[in-house]
């Protein structure tokens, strides 16, 4: 458990940064992938994921930079002694609403994929219960445990992921489709992109993080953050080949779930493919929880700074709130049509405002009062140093 500033040690390391910041990409959107894209561009849709991970990368950037002005403290902490106290708790507050929406619709969706494809005998509160459940007890062991978590079943949900994937070039019906398109139309592109956007939306939680990384390590963690970002482009890019040389641009748009309808083709193959399939889910299962849990522990955190609760207390009960409000509005949803809207409604402006809009208000307003930031750097930094 973390309890403040005096109780943020052991610090997770550079990679282990970098693997809870790829933990929180496509977490939400990996069984809608790629119907949102194909239904805007087409077989341009390629050009659309790229694209997302293009904007990604200078975002994140961004938002470096906005939380190496103050490395020891997290946005919630700092933001409001750079832009002034009320600018700063509405971020805050921002930043809670932000957390809680994006955990309520990654339960939502995954809740209904577990319920109605693959335990469709088990009722969907059961399923987003156990997910909540699952993901509270790993945030209330702290950042460290969630870190080494999500590092020993990292690696492995990769591998296998590439793995299945390979194997389903071997049920591609338009090998043609493989070729990326040379004739490149930019508004649907564009359109695909950010209505499939959500893919990326998750790296948000380095604002909370970044104080927790070993100082000499920082840097170092950004730079695993920029590599998983390539890595997910490269399984989101296998992942658009082989299902769109599957099922072709004009069939997937009419698909709820396109990678479930590719493993479930993979599944008639054999045994043995339909046991690794299903072990594939059961990663995926593990990154779903790890988002929600990622979100629960940042709550807590951002929670506690916002009303300056900092106590052995604190976190337990913001993360149990977190926890309930998440449940509450999980099985309050009906079904995965309803995040959609949410979705593209809400979540997709709020979210590029968010990723945007705050680290460049920040760093504007810190441009102009470069002592204030300095001092609280200097006032901030540990004495003696954190060890690693």
């Amino acid at each position: 458990m973390d309890f403040g500033k005096s109780q943020r040690l052991p610090r997770i390391s550079g990679l282990q940064f970098g693997t809870v910041v790829t933990a929180g990409y496509m977490a939400m959107g990996i069984f809608y992938f790629p119907r949102q894209m194909v239904t805007a561009a087409g077989r341009d849709a390629i050009w659309s994921f790229w694209l997302e991970g293009l904007v990604t990368y200078f975002l994140m950037r961004l938002t470096f930079a906005m939380n190496r002005l103050v490395p020891n403290e997290t946005l919630g902490e700092f933001a409001p002694k750079i832009v002034s106290t009320p600018i700063g708790l509405l971020i805050g507050l921002y930043t809670v609403v932000y957390h809680l929406a994006l955990a309520i619709v990654a339960a939502v969706l995954f809740g209904y994929v577990l319920s109605n494809i693959f335990l469709p005998d088990t009722p969907v509160w059961g399923v987003t219960g156990a997910l909540v459940l699952t993901s509270l007890y790993i945030a209330s062991l702290g950042i460290s445990s969630l870190a080494r978590t999500l590092q020993s079943g990292y690696i492995p949900m990769v591998l296998l992921t590439l793995l299945t994937l390979v194997l389903a070039m071997g049920v591609i019906r338009h090998p043609i489709l493989l070729e990326p398109p040379v004739n490149i139309q930019v508004i649907p592109i564009l359109q695909g992109a950010y209505r499939e956007y959500f893919l990326f939306i998750g790296f948000e939680v380095s604002v909370t993080l970044y104080p927790f990384i070993r100082n000499e390590e920082r840097r170092k963690g950004e730079r695993f953050a920029y590599l998983g970002l390539g890595l997910m482009v490269l399984i989101g890019t296998v992942m658009y080949e082989a299902t769109m040389a599957t099922f072709g641009p004009a069939f997937i748009p009419l698909m709820r779930w396109p990678i479930v309808s590719l493993m479930r083709i993979l599944a008639v193959n054999g045994f043995f493919v339909s046991k690794w399939g299903m072990l594939v889910v059961v990663l995926w299962t593990v990154a779903v929880v790890a988002f929600i849990a990622i979100r629960l522990w940042c709550l807590a955190h951002d929670m506690a700074a916002m009303i300056h609760w900092h106590s052995r207390y604190s976190y337990p009960t913001f993360l149990l709130i977190g926890a309930v409000i998440i449940f509450i509005f999980s099985i309050w949803i009906p079904n995965a049509k309803i995040t959609d809207y949410i979705t593209q409604t809400f979540i997709l402006p709020l979210g590029f405002l968010y990723l945007l809009g705050i680290p460049l208000l920040i760093l504007t307003v810190a441009h102009f009062r470069k002592p204030t930031v300095r001092k609280l750097r200097q006032k901030t930094e540990p004495e003696p140093p954190t060890p690693g």
